[in-house]
């Protein structure tokens, strides 16, 4: 047919029939028709047939805009044509017009109330309208007239799901995927939907049942690595195989380094951020990625040049500069980096700055305090918190805002103390400050610092009268309005305010107070083998520490040292380590992390804890006290180097404990290790002096924060 239009063309090129005849041929031929179209439309005008075929070709070609030209020409020709009033309502719904979409599929099913895909288009606007009972419905009615179309159900659910009814919304897509038990997109959603309804086992089974079709797939893969990490490295490396690329290779290689890194695998966590670069090399989430496992492996010089990296590129980004901020801080090792700490901090200060929410009159009562954290559970801040926050909740009206995505057995306790816990991770930095202001609450406490999580944007907008930072962060949050940064004498002797952008405020006796944990093992007398011990994480042990203690070692024949960190539980982080060590390899001892109950148990070996710098230990040198051993610490001009006298100090134990310099630290070991008759005594009477200590008097601490705050 083609050809004999042609044919007849060529001795009458001026004929709009047989342009006509000619595009409806190539059409069906599957040939590009449009300019036999417009060619027949320009000898046709008044042609609305030709008119609507060039609207649905133009649409098919995503020329919205052309598309909905020509279906309005079409129907000022004849206003009667059913598909090109749908046609029209397709054109003006890709171009964002859904209320006029809306009255074009009505107009087509009011000429033809069986045109099919008039109903499922006129659900779609309903849908793109907000209206999303009218959209079900309108989707009811057009899976009814077409049952075998697995999108019509796909959509279904999307209205479903937006109007809150979530089951229906499964029971669409479970019949979308026994239609069509191949369609990756369908098995994807409803894994999807299923994990928000909080039914993780059947979403993870729907990525399965997805990933065994389509092993590419790496949202799928993605997903269930999350879910499921024991199935994580074969998913997201099946993706990989199967040759995933561009953004969505690097969102698989970054989720691939997450697992990595939870398992403790640093190397290969820094080999795939560092893939994951190639593939998007300016990501700023893989630039901070890479950042995180550079630190954790203990490379910081390169993790500051990546985030330095991320801060050129990003300069607007706020975590980039909290990431930058905690690494420089906790490697302070000089009083000469003060004021240059000091100036960055006040950098972010600068960048967060905003106008303050308004804040209500203060409302007449008990004062309300507020808390501020992402680590109120299994985490260091969260075990802390055990000790005072039940104590702090009798004494004030207290409100937690709690930025874990994730609650656990920790958290649970914690909430049952607390009367008002607001989940934060829902509410933006302006949607929190003003619930906070809205509260009425008089003094706001940030747990968190720089640390992952923070909420200093919140601080930055002034919800309360009165600011302070405590606890999780030992270093300037660069905030000028944070009234204070709450530490103790000796975690902030005279002279620390040249670090600081917040004036300093000193807790009469301790800066913590610490819990017991409840199945702690009795403590243990010493042992045969003398054991130096750190169980601090690799970041801490830079090659300055390893030097010192080998220095240890070589001052006390027979000793060993015992390293227990997360990470150590793999060969290739322990060989790393063991690369940087300067001494007798055969005297380590390296082991990876356990539960809490093993590894308070695990400072039964242990004699002496050394302490390392510039980065003190904190949780672990609370529970090795406790656990009866006494900790060796060299503190430096930094807060974060002194976290170990200051425990010290509140026991009565400074003298003969702290050091003053690498060769006092040396010496000290020498004597404390050989006077094995006091460090036995010393061991079996160190639990009771800690518990009868300011280190174990949570309602004192409450006491002394709240004068403090208040003062």
């Amino acid at each position: 047919m083609a050809a004999l239009a042609r044919a007849m063309l060529a001795q009458q090129p001026q004929e709009g029939a047989l342009w006509k005849a000619l595009s409806v041929a190539q059409q069906m031929l599957g040939e590009d028709a449009l300019p036999a179209l417009q060619r027949a439309l320009a000898l046709l005008p008044g042609d609305a047939e030709l008119a609507a075929n060039l609207g649905t070709l133009l649409a098919a070609r995503g020329r919205w805009a052309e598309a909905c030209a020509a279906c309005e020409r079409a129907l000022r020709l004849q206003p009667r044509l059913a598909g090109a009033h749908n046609n029209h309502g397709n054109a003006l719904l890709a171009l964002r017009r859904p209320a006029e979409a809306l009255a074009a599929f009505d107009a087509a099913l009011a000429l033809q109330p069986g045109l099919v895909a008039a109903l499922g288009n006129r659900a779609r606007a309903l849908l793109a309208l907000a209206r999303h009972d009218e959209a079900a419905q309108a989707f009811a009615l057009a899976v009814a007239a077409r049952p075998g179309d697995v999108g019509l159900r796909m959509h279904a659910a999307t209205a479903l799901t937006a109007a809150g009814r979530a089951t229906e919304a499964v029971a669409r897509l479970r019949e979308a995927v026994v239609l069509a038990p191949d369609h990756t997109e369908a098995w994807f959603t409803l894994g999807n939907l299923l994990n928000d309804c909080g039914d993780a086992a059947g979403a993870a089974e729907a990525w399965e049942r997805l990933l065994a079709r389509d092993a590419g797939h790496a949202e799928a893969a993605c997903n269930l690595s999350l879910l499921r990490p024991e199935r994580g490295e074969a998913v997201l490396g099946a993706a990989l195989v199967a040759g995933v690329g561009g953004e969505r290779r690097a969102a698989v290689l970054a989720n691939l380094g997450g697992l990595r890194l939870q398992e403790g695998r640093f190397g290969a966590a820094v080999a795939a951020y560092r893939e994951a670069l190639a593939e998007v090399p300016d990501s700023p989430q893989a630039l901070s990625n890479l950042a995180q496992a550079l630190k954790r492996q203990g490379a910081l010089d390169e993790a500051d040049a990546v985030l330095g990296r991320l801060i050129e590129r990003h300069p607007a980004l706020p975590t980039a500069r909290s990431d930058r901020l905690l690494l420089r801080s906790y490697r302070q090792a000089g009083v000469e980096v003060a004021a240059a700490l000091r100036a960055e901090a006040s950098d972010f200060g600068r960048v967060v700055r905003t106008t303050p929410v308004p804040r209500p009159a203060r409302p007449v009562g008990p004062l309300r305090v507020g808390l501020v954290s992402a680590d109120l559970r299994g985490h260091p801040v969260g075990r802390l918190a055990e000790a005072w926050l039940p104590a702090l909740a009798a004494r004030c009206e207290l409100s937690v805002y709690a930025n874990a995505r994730v609650d656990d057995a920790l958290t649970q306790r914690l909430r049952e103390a607390v009367p008002r816990w607001v989940r934060a991770t829902d509410l933006d930095d302006a949607a929190l400050a003003a619930r906070i202001a809205d509260d009425g609450i008089a003094v706001l406490i940030d747990l968190s610092g720089h640390t992952g999580g923070h909420r200093l944007g919140v601080f930055a907008r002034r919800p309360a009268p009165r600011q302070f930072s405590w606890l999780g962060y030992a270093a300037s949050t660069g905030l000028a309005e944070m009234d204070g940064f709450i530490g103790d004498r000796w975690l902030l002797p005279a002279g620390a305010e040249a670090q600081f952008v917040e004036p300093l405020l000193r807790l009469p006796h301790s800066f913590v107070a610490y819990a017991p944990p409840a199945d702690a093992p009795a403590v243990q007398p010493l042992g045969d083998t003398p054991r130096f011990g750190s169980f601090n994480a690799l970041h801490k042990l830079g090659d300055p520490v390893l030097a010192l203690w080998a220095r240890v070692l070589d001052a006390t024949p027979g000793s060993r040292l015992l390293v227990k960190a997360p990470g150590l539980q793999h060969e290739a982080e322990r060989a790393a380590l063991l690369s940087r060590w300067p001494g007798d390899a055969s005297r380590l001892e390296l082991e990876g992390p356990g539960p809490l109950a093993d590894y308070l148990a695990a400072f039964g070996r242990v004699d002496i804890a050394l302490d390392p710098f510039p980065h003190s230990g904190g949780m672990t040198t609370l529970d090795g006290l406790w656990m009866g051993v006494p900790v060796l610490t060299l503190p430096g001009p930094a807060p974060i180097s002194r976290q170990g006298l200051s425990f010290m100090q509140a026991l009565g134990l400074a003298e003969g404990w702290v050091a003053t310099d690498a060769d006092d630290f040396v010496h000290l070991a020498q004597a404390r290790l050989q006077g094995r008759t006091a460090l036995a005594a010393l061991r079996a009477g160190l639990r009771e002096r800690m518990a009868a200590s300011a280190l174990c008097d949570g309602g004192g601490l409450a006491d002394a924060l709240l004068a403090l705050v208040t003062a």
